[in-house]
């Protein structure tokens, strides 16, 4: 009878103990799912936001590098626009001109890279060109207030890239008439200056010069989170006025329709008071009822006057390229 008992206790604890190991083969895998769970929650939630957030700030430093670059392209092709148009027998803006025509390509990595594994979207931004209003206008006088010569109109146009991040704050790189703006929510600052000058070439006698950018094409969008290019063409210079050759040019006054007004109005009123003139004694800068900039120079009582006033113009074709070429 006890081998029989043994026998038959023995058949049913086999069973029994290869039941029990499964249930605890199930119940360690529910435990290690929901410590991976557990970890990838603490790193999504904790520290994901911060580690997304300098990934795009590291973004925006790059955008800016391309941005700068775009500056110092143009920047290089307009001086050197200008040494050819000083040795040309014709003005290299004349469409019959054999001068050498300029292009550019400028990369810009306008979206960001994904984070493996935690990260499920690329961070992604938008490059325009010509949808922001830039415009530029000055106008010379004679000694009693009167337009001498024409007044010169200069549709500057912009490039601009707008972010579109999910931690790190939106921010506006705008290429604008020889600047770069960088703009963060309602506050914008010129971080790279344009090619105006104000010099005092003999006691209380003042030179203005003023080389603008115009950005020529269509308008034109693109959004995406890969890389892009900016091709630059139909690159020229032109000499716009020059009061040398119109005669009692006593002031003028320059006016610049922006997106931008505090911006250019800091950098004017830099520009100006470093040169020895004072604001609303010297000249008077504010803005206008409709946010855009009025220069004038000099005012009436100044014991300073404008010897020159000479305007140059580089005009640059950009077109956005989807992809790096």
């Amino acid at each position: 009878m006890t081998e029989i008992r043994d026998k038959m206790i023995g058949v049913n604890k086999d069973p029994f103990i290869e039941s029990k190991s499964a249930s605890s083969t199930a119940i360690a895998a529910i435990l290690l799912l929901g410590i991976v769970f557990s970890i990838f929650s603490v790193v999504h939630l904790g520290y994901y936001p911060e580690w997304k957030a300098d990934e795009e700030h590291s973004h925006m430093a790059n955008v800016w590098e391309d941005m700068t670059e775009l500056k110092s392209q143009i920047d290089r092709t307009s001086i050197a626009l200008m040494q050819i148009d000083r040795t040309s027998i014709a003005p290299i803006s004349d469409p019959n001109s054999s001068a050498p025509k300029i292009t550019r390509n400028i990369p810009l990595h306008i979206g960001s890279w994904q984070m493996p594994l935690i990260g499920t979207t690329m961070s992604t931004g938008t490059v325009s060109v010509n949808t922001a209003r830039c415009k530029m206008t000055i106008t010379p006088k004679n000694g009693i207030g009167k337009i001498n010569g024409s007044e010169t109109v200069i549709n500057c146009g912009t490039i601009a890239y707008n972010s579109n991040n999910e931690y790190y704050v939106d921010q506006t790189f705008k290429y604008e008439n020889g600047a770069l703006i960088l703009a963060q929510k309602e506050q914008s600052v010129m971080k790279l200056y344009p090619s105006i000058r104000v010099c005092e070439v003999s006691p209380g006698n003042y030179s203005f010069l003023i080389y603008a950018v115009e950005i020529q094409g269509p308008v034109d969008t693109l959004s995406s989170n890969a890389d892009s290019s900016i091709y630059l063409k139909n690159c020229s210079f032109g000499n716009i006025y020059d009061s040398d050759g119109h005669g009692n040019v006593d002031s003028f006054g320059l006016t610049l329709d922006t997106d931008h007004p505090d911006a250019w109005k800091t950098y004017f009123n830099e520009m100006l008071t470093g040169a020895g003139l004072e604001n609303n004694k010297d000249y008077a800068l504010k803005l206008t009822e409709n946010d855009s900039l009025s220069l004038s120079f000099p005012m009436n009582g100044s014991n300073n006057s404008l010897g020159r006033l000479y305007v140059g113009k580089t005009a640059v074709n950009a077109e956005l390229v989807n992809g790096l070429s």
